[in-house]
């Protein structure tokens, strides 16, 4: 079994329902939420390296930051892609050949600042077993299928819905057999969806703690009101 365990946090977003706000750099509690995350990425067993995607005119900003900070890991930062998945990408291509096959991949949305160490410890342990694994939460809301003029059409059985989350914990030689099989990554959303295309299941760990992503300024509101 691998010992390793690489982290790409993908954080090349364009925060465009927070007036184009780059959500890693928002402030809170007088730090950048992406300071969060490297600090609980660098107190993980076994990680060897991390890899941040950010976008190209953010460079300057996200090098002050991992040069200020004391973190155990090497940290790499490359500028992300045009979407999700093309950063995720570039990053698995920087820091690949430093990761044995049956080393992991850890992949977490910086947009998701609450992660705490029991649900990362517990979707990796997962991952050792599994070869994948992800956070995901039960979908609790009754769920409508709806036509394109708005009307319902059913319900939809939702006690086998889950909704995604990250961190997603693949082995490092599957996500390369993933990118030499999948040609066009655009428009995955995630990278369980790249596993599906080539017929890969994914363990599924529920989470015991908060873990929303950052995407209006209701949750922006909610994260500050957690952390101060």
């Amino acid at each position: 079994m691998g010992k390793n365990i690489g982290v790409i946090i993908p954080a090349a977003g364009a925060g465009r329902r927070l007036g184009g706000v780059s959500k890693p750099l928002i402030e809170v509690d007088g730090k950048p939420v992406i300071n969060r995350l490297l600090a609980l990425f660098s107190c993980l067993e076994n990680v060897t390296r991390i890899c941040l995607a950010v976008p190209g005119n953010s460079l300057p900003e996200f090098r002050s930051i991992v040069t200020s900070g004391k973190y155990r890991p090497p940290i790499e930062i490359v500028e992300g892609g045009s979407e999700r998945p093309l950063s995720v990408q570039n990053a698995f291509a920087a820091i690949r050949q430093r990761l044995a096959d049956d080393d992991l991949v850890c992949i977490h949305d910086a947009a998701r600042p609450l992660l705490s160490r029991e649900d990362l410890e517990r979707v990796v342990d997962a991952a050792w077993k599994h070869d994948a694994a992800f956070l995901a939460s039960r979908v609790k809301d009754t769920l409508k299928l709806v036509d394109e003029k708005g009307f319902c059409l059913s319900t939809i059985d939702r006690s086998r819905v889950f909704a995604a989350q990250t961190p997603q914990v693949i082995a490092a030689g599957l996500l390369k057999d993933v990118y030499s099989r999948v040609k066009d990554v655009s428009g995955k959303t995630d990278e369980i969806m790249l596993l599906e295309e080539i017929g890969i299941k994914a363990f599924v760990v529920e989470p015991r703690h908060p873990n929303f992503k950052i995407t209006t300024y209701e949750d922006l509101y909610l994260l500050k009101k957690m952390v101060s």
